[in-house]
């Protein structure tokens, strides 16, 4: 897999978990099944180490997507994308590469990881 595009899916694990930190409700659901979400600025502090790694045109590129969606890496199953539900060209999809590569939805822009069945 693109170490770049494993950087971003964990980038984006460590981003919901943040949110998930910081909202009421979700504190308390994850209370209830034992997993406490504590010391969240040992998560911000991985964050920024994650982002750094990144190269700066795909941070840039990391950066707009998380504003605009909130999640910036979208798997595909069945050649659907699943950040936006399009089907995804076949001249990528059927790529050798596919994971090797670090591809974006053309319709949603998300990075596009393939989950292979």
């Amino acid at each position: 897999m693109n170490p770049q595009l494993q950087v971003l899916i964990a980038l984006q694990d460590i981003l919901l978990l943040i949110r998930d930190s910081k909202d009421p409700s979700s504190q308390r659901a994850m209370d209830k099944i034992g997993f406490e979400l504590t010391n969240i600025e040992s998560l911000e502090a991985t964050k920024t180490d994650l982002e750094r790694q990144l190269k700066p045109a795909i941070r840039s590129e990391y950066t707009r997507a998380q504003q605009r969606y909130g999640r910036i890496v979208a798997p595909v199953i069945n050649s659907i994308c699943y950040g936006c539900f399009v089907k995804i060209p076949y001249a990528i999809d059927g790529a050798d590469d596919r994971n090797k590569t670090l591809y974006r939805c053309e319709n949603c822009g998300m990075f596009l990881y393939w989950v292979d069945k």
